[in-house]
């Protein structure tokens, strides 16, 4: 068995035919992307060892020579379509591309079609939705920076969708200035009222998880605290404000604060769990905001600015504070909302 690789692509073959395929493929992927490189093939001679290394990473694995060989291969791994990560199949003639796993929310169909135009081939894709040409709602939270409220309400969607040709959903009014939703498809159909008991509601806001819901990752949590200062405590005191203030805490897209605090490992462990990237911003940019914040000379004497959680939250790009300061036990908290760019 042979192995080569393009950024989060790991390929792997079994025959001298499949090499030769797998060697030309990254070459063009090399070339589409105008990246300089040799392409390197190396050996492998555990297929366990490598898939479970290239599973768990999350990178997108493509298997090129018979179906079995990569079913049998990834079946003690596969645990959530939410998580999965996309896995092809390629024949050794390049015949057909085929998604096997994480078609949509992975990437597998949009990864698939793409290597079918390399290899001159067929893009095999068996996804409901795909073949009838309709709505994909695990597409569409993919490509909107959004999340699913539960994957069994969004069977239930799509099974509906697939029955009737055509479904309703409803987009929270307080927020859709700031989301920049692609064109939706015909079948589905916009209300205007959350009393018309739409099939689907896009909203940041807590619900009562009776419809499917699509959360947009669109909050940004602005955060100060003493050093040291737990992520489990970090993380209540965010919950307990956001839960208050009616946001589902799914919604948040990034934690902020000041540069000092980049190390900071409650806040770095707080994003993590809230599934949002960390971003730290210096004391002169802090200040360079503009708005009506809070102000704190003791902050200021030690930190350089007189506002962290408000300040970074502004830094970051957001629109408007949806919670001003919030303080407890040395910490800090303020929530604006970002506009989908």
């Amino acid at each position: 068995m042979e192995t080569a690789e393009f950024k989060n692509y790991k390929f792997i073959c079994y025959t001298d035919a499949g090499c030769e395929l797998m060697k030309r493929t990254v070459a063009a992927l090399c070339e589409n992307e105008d990246v300089n490189e040799n392409v390197i093939v190396s050996k492998v001679n555990d297929l366990k060892d490598w898939t479970a290394s290239n599973f768990q990473k999350g990178n997108t694995l493509v298997f090129i020579g018979a179906m079995g060989i990569a079913v049998r291969a990834i079946a003690p791994f596969v645990k959530d379509k939410t998580t999965d990560p996309a896995v092809i199949v390629i024949d050794e003639k390049g015949h057909y591309v085929i998604p096997v796993l994480s078609g949509h929310i992975g990437g597998g169909v949009e990864y698939s079609k793409r290597l079918a135009e390399i290899v001159s081939g067929e893009a095999v894709i068996t996804t409901a939705t795909d073949v009838e040409g309709l709505f994909a709602v695990d597409v569409f939270t993919k490509d909107h920076d959004m999340v699913i409220s539960d994957m069994k309400k969004a069977k239930e969607f799509s099974a509906g969708l697939l029955r009737n040709k055509t479904a309703t959903y409803y987009v929270d009014e307080y927020f859709e200035e700031y989301l920049k939703l692609a064109t939706i498809p015909a079948e589905l159909r916009k209300v205007h009222c959350i009393g018309d008991n739409p099939d689907m509601i896009i909203t940041p806001a807590k619900t009562t998880g009776k419809i499917l819901q699509l959360i947009p990752k669109c909050l940004v949590v602005g955060m100060g605290c003493k050093k040291g200062t737990d992520a489990d405590k970090l993380c209540e005191f965010c919950k307990e404000y956001l839960e208050e203030a009616g946001f589902d805490i799914r919604s948040v897209k990034a934690v902020t604060s000041i540069d000092i605090k980049e190390k900071e490992l409650g806040l770095i462990e707080l994003s993590k769990r809230l599934n949002a990237e960390f971003v730290t911003f210096s004391a002169e940019k802090l200040m360079e905001q503009e708005g009506d914040f809070s102000s704190s000379d003791f902050v200021k004497n030690i930190t350089g600015a007189d506002n962290i959680c408000e300040r970074s939250v502004m830094a970051y790009g957001s629109e408007k504070l949806l919670i001003k300061k919030r303080s407890q036990d040395g910490m800090t908290l303020a929530v604006g909302i970002k506009r989908y760019v």
